[in-house]
C-alpha cells in the first residue's frame, strides 16, 4: 500500500540548519580530504532530508539506515570541521520522540547515546579546549531529549484515553439504543395486544351488552393514556443533561412529590467526561424513580465525593429499604455501572443507601 507524504513548514524549516554543513565547502577550513567531506556531506544531506520529511513513507529498516548515516555524518563533521557541528544532535532530540515515536528504552535512543559518547571522546582527543562547552551542550541536548520523550508519552496516553472515551460513547449509545428498543417493545407490544383484545370485545358486546362494551372502551382509553405517559418517559430518558442539570430536575420532581431533597458537591461532576456525567445522571434518575415507586420515603440525600483517581455517587433515603424493591429495579443501574467499569454497594438499614464508585478518567 502506498503511503501519502505529508510535509509541513516545520519539517521544511529544519533543513535550514544544513547551512552549517555547507559553509565549510566554501571556506575550505577542513581536516582531511575535501572530496571526502563532499561525499559525507551528500550522504548526510540525503539522510537528514529523509529523516526530516520522508519518515512516513519509509520502512523501519530504511529509517534506521538513514539514522545511522546521519550519525556517521555528524561524527565526521566533528572531526573535519570542529566540535560545534555536534550541535546537529539537537535534531535527534526532536525526531526520536515525535517523528520516529520511539521510547527511551529503544535501539534508536541507545544508538543516539553511544554516538554522542563517541563524539565526546573524539572532541576530547582533537580539541580538548572545547570540551567544557560541548559537555554543557550535550547535557542540555540529553535533558531536552528526555523531556521530549516524557511529553511524547503524555500525548500518546492522552490520545489513547480519548480513543477509549470515544469507544465508551459508542457503547453507551449502543446500550441506550438496545434499552430503548426493549422498553418500546415491552411497553407498546403489551399495549397494542391489550387494545386489540379489548376493542374486539367491545365490538362484540356493543349490541348485546352496551354497558360492558362501554367499560371495555373506558379501559382502552385508560390504557392509551398510560401508554402515552410511558412513551413520554422513554423520550425524556433520551434527553442528555449534565449531572448538575439532572440534580436540579430531580430536586423539582421530589419537591412536587413533597419529599425533602439535598444534594452535596454536584459540581464535582465537572471533573469527569460528559459521557460519564450522562451515565451518572441516568443512574441518579433511576434511583430517584425507585425511591418514588417503592421506598415510601420522606427525604432523600445525595452527594459526590472524590479522590485523586475516583469519584463516588451516594444516594440515601429514609424509606423501607429493600423490602419492596425487586432485583429488576436495580438491574439497569448495575448495567450502567458495569459499563464504566465501576463498583456498586447497596446497604438496606433504616432506608436504602446506594454507593457507586467510578474512575475519574479524562475530563
Amino acid at each position: 500500500m502506498i503511503k501519502r507524504l505529508k510535509v509541513n513548514v516545520i519539517d521544511l524549516s529544519s533543513l535550514v540548519y544544513l547551512i552549517f554543513a555547507v559553509i565549510p565547502l566554501f571556506t575550505f577550513d577542513l581536516k582531511g580530504s575535501y572530496w571526502m567531506y563532499v561525499i559525507i556531506f551528500i550522504i548526510f544531506t540525503i539522510s537528514y532530508t529523509a529523516l526530516a520529511i520522508f519518515t512516513e513513507v519509509l520502512s523501519t529498516k530504511m529509517i534506521y539506515t538513514f539514522l545511522i548515516l546521519h550519525y556517521i555524518g555528524i561524527t565526521y563533521f566533528v572531526y573535519s570541521v570542529g566540535p560545534a557541528t555536534s550541535l546537529f544532535f539537537f535534531f535527534s532530540s526532536f525526531i526520536l520522540p515525535y517523528v520516529l515515536k520511539v521510547k527511551m528504552k529503544s535501539i534508536a535512543f541507545l544508538i543516539f547515546i553511544v554516538v554522542m559518547l563517541i563524539n565526546f571522546i573524539l572532541i576530547y582527543v582533537t580539541d580538548p579546549l572545547s570540551l567544557g562547552f560541548i559537555a554543557v551542550m550535550h547535557i542540555a541536548i540529553l535533558l531536552i531529549t528526555v523531556g521530549n520523550f516524557k511529553q511524547s508519552e503524555t500525548i500518546k496516553m492522552k490520545n489513547a484515553l480519548e480513543e477509549k472515551n470515544k469507544h465508551i460513547n459508542v457503547l453507551i449509545a449502543e446500550q441506550e439504543r438496545n434499552r430503548i428498543g426493549q422498553d418500546l417493545h415491552d411497553t407498546l407490544g403489551h399495549v397494542f395486544a391489550s387494545l386489540s383484545i379489548k376493542s374486539e370485545l367491545a365490538i362484540k358486546l356493543i349490541d348485546s351488552d352496551s354497558e360492558k362494551a362501554k367499560l371495555q372502551m373506558i379501559e382502552v382509553n385508560n390504557i392509551s393514556k398510560e401508554s402515552l405517559n410511558k412513551v413520554r418517559s422513554i423520550v425524556n430518558d433520551l434527553k442528555i443533561q449534565s449531572f448538575e442539570e439532572e440534580v436540579a430536575s430531580m430536586e423539582t420532581l421530589l419537591k412536587n412529590a413533597n419529599l425533602n431533597f439535598e444534594f452535596f458537591n454536584a459540581e464535582l461532576a465537572k471533573g469527569i467526561s460528559p459521557a460519564k456525567q450522562a451515565i451518572l445522571a441516568m443512574i441518579l434518575r433511576e434511583a430517584i424513580n425507585n425511591v418514588l415507586k417503592h421506598a415510601h420515603a420522606t427525604s432523600v440525600t445525595g452527594s459526590l465525593t472524590e479522590t485523586q483517581n475516583d469519584i463516588t455517587l451516594t444516594i440515601i433515603d429514609n424509606g423501607i429499604g429493600m423490602d419492596d424493591l425487586k432485583e429488576h429495579d436495580l438491574k439497569s443501574i448495575k448495567e450502567r455501572v458495569a459499563l464504566m467499569n465501576g463498583s456498586i454497594e447497596i446497604q438496606s438499614n433504616h432506608g436504602l443507601c446506594i454507593s457507586i464508585k467510578i474512575s475519574r478518567g479524562d475530563a
